[in-house]
């Protein structure tokens, strides 16, 4: 065999060596970019439910967040309608004719005048009262109408003003009331 065949049969080997070699690098890369996408793949998986779950968090957050807002609003309109209503009741009875509010006057005054009791009342109540009554008149009292008696002692009053029958009927029909402005 001759010196070219030698290196022909070396330069041969090397090469399929070469090639062996090459073919196993290529074999490891593929593998090693199958993982790395493989894992790219789980990874954008995982990223994709986290984003899923953060914008469905997010959505019921700002959903709550907006229904709270939306009953903060029904509530302040609620309450606003209802202290018109008190507005507007407190306005007629301040308002109510003489003849109706001396009827009222009197048979409130029937049903609790105490002897020896004190008598105070609205300013322009005054008049009507002190001319129906033998009970010793004390003065007056701020409010839209009605009266107030007091013990000798000072001990019980019997608030009879047109502001606390409104706010106690008030309290007392407050489920009627809102009923009638709120039910749909």
């Amino acid at each position: 065999m001759g010196l070219e065949e030698v290196v022909g049969d070396i330069l041969a080997a090397g090469r399929s060596r070469t090639e062996a070699l090459l073919g196993e690098a290529r074999a490891e890369r593929d593998r090693i970019l199958s993982e790395a996408r493989e894992k790219a793949r789980l990874l954008k998986e995982a990223r994709l439910r986290e984003a899923v779950q953060a914008a469905s968090q997010l959505r019921a957050r700002e959903l709550a967040a907006a229904e709270l807002e939306v009953k903060r609003a029904r509530l302040e309109m609620e309450r606003a309608l209802l202290d018109e209503v008190d507005a507007r009741s407190r306005e007629r009875v301040a308002a109510l004719p003489q003849k109706e509010d001396e009827g009222l006057l009197a048979a409130l005054f029937t049903r609790s005048a105490v002897p020896g009791y004190r008598l105070y009342s609205a300013d322009q109540n005054e008049a009507f009262l002190r001319a129906r009554s033998s009970v010793p008149y004390a003065g007056t009292v701020e409010c839209l109408g009605g009266f107030v008696l007091e013990s000798p002692d000072g001990t019980v009053r019997v608030d009879l003003t047109y502001d606390t029958l409104l706010r106690e009927v008030g309290d007392r029909m407050m489920r009627e009331i809102y009923d009638l402005l709120f039910s749909r």
